[in-house]
């Protein structure tokens, strides 16, 4: 959702601090009240900006040389007082309201863009560790860098949860959902990420995890680097370490009533087993890693599975009536159009009807 067609950031401080003119005021009372999630992104804005008082003591070498660290201040601590620098303050608000406002962007655009908790501040090693997490609803997706540099891209309708900062040993996030890393390298620390069923090491690497709690199959993509993948047993039993190479694809199936469909049987050389990770032949990691970029891109896939890619991406529901229409195959790519412009492009190649109500989408044979 585009937040700033209707509105400006400048308007939403100028009425948070009452400094607004009386016609402008009108303006962003009306834009708060035509849509709940304007009033959320509101009042995720108010309360950044009014936690802007606990970095007023920072000097000038703190506030321009270490962003980071404020912005994780700001997220991990809220109404917690940073200690005083003793060095000569120069309060923030002295400075131009832009920069404030881009620390504010940065931090509110959580609910569907972008999270830092990078710092460089060796103070925030001292800080107690905090667990954070997003959840990103369906039709969003989000962004965020972690505090040792890796970055990672949430998916429509998933959860992450990450440490402030990382000690001990390992570095360690757990993921319902799918998310697409670019893991910063660091050999004395191995990053995971736990999934319901498996757990994925790495040094350095990036990659793409499809782990939906609500899905029967994971599915780990990757880019470049290696990763090793780990089934998640009893303590007192061994556990296989299976290794993945660039361009190849682990697939793991839950149980056995799982659905294994059509695209990933074709991916698979070996009959895909439950609760054994199966490597794929080489594929085509675009498709894995294309959602981060805006793109959603088919190769041959079933009508079927199409229809749950659409429905987290655009945050629908499309009812199937014909069971035969599931077992239509599309290949394409959709990018930057609406729900209703990639159902017709669709039609294209297969003649069927469908109709919209709201969120509802129906298909069925014309």
């Amino acid at each position: 959702m585009d937040y700033f067609k209707d509105i400006t950031l400048e308007a939403l401080i100028q009425y948070i601090e009452g400094s607004i003119a009386p016609a402008v005021k009108d303006s962003v009372e009306t834009w708060i009240q035509a849509d709940n999630r304007n009033l959320i992104f509101f009042n995720k804005i108010k309360d950044a900006w009014l936690d802007l008082d606990q970095i007023k003591d920072f000097g000038p070498e703190t506030v321009d040389g270490d962003w980071a660290n404020i912005l994780s201040q700001i997220t991990n601590a809220k109404g917690n007082r940073l200690a005083k620098t003793e060095i000569k303050k120069t309060p923030l608000f002295q400075r131009s309201w832009m920069q404030a406002a881009a620390l504010i962007l940065l931090v509110v655009s959580l609910a569907g863009g972008y999270f830092i908790g990078h710092s460089s501040n060796k103070k925030i090693e001292n800080e107690p560790l905090v667990y954070n997490e997003i959840v990103v609803p369906k039709g969003e997706k989000s962004q965020l860098v972690l505090s040792d540099g890796t970055k990672i891209w949430v998916n429509a309708g998933s959860k992450l949860r990450f440490p402030n900062r990382f000690g001990g040993k390992s570095r360690e996030v757990w993921l319902d959902g799918e998310a697409f890393f670019e893991v910063a390298k660091d050999k004395s620390k191995p990053f995971y990420v736990r999934t319901s069923d498996l757990n994925i090491k790495v040094l350095g690497t990036t990659f793409n995890v499809k782990a939906y709690s609500d899905e029967n199959i994971i599915e780990t993509t990757l880019l470049e680097g290696l990763v090793s993948l780990e089934r998640k047993v009893d303590s007192n039993k061994d556990v296989k370490e299976i290794f993945l190479q660039p361009n190849h694809k682990a697939i793991y199936l839950k149980s056995e009533t799982s659905v294994v469909t059509e695209e990933i049987k074709r991916e698979i050389i070996e009959p895909l087993q439950a609760r054994k990770i199966i490597i794929s032949k080489p594929v085509q990691t675009e498709i894995a890693s294309s959602w981060k970029d805006g793109k959603l891109v088919f190769e041959d896939e079933t009508l079927e599975n199409i229809a749950i890619k659409l429905e987290r991406h655009y945050d629908v529901v499309i009812h199937i009536e014909d069971e035969t229409m599931k077992r239509f195959h599309y290949s394409g790519v959709l990018k930057n159009i609406s729900i209703e412009q990639a159902m017709k492009a669709m039609q294209l190649t297969t003649e069927f009807k469908f109709t919209i109500k709201g969120n509802q989408i129906n298909i069925s044979k014309k």
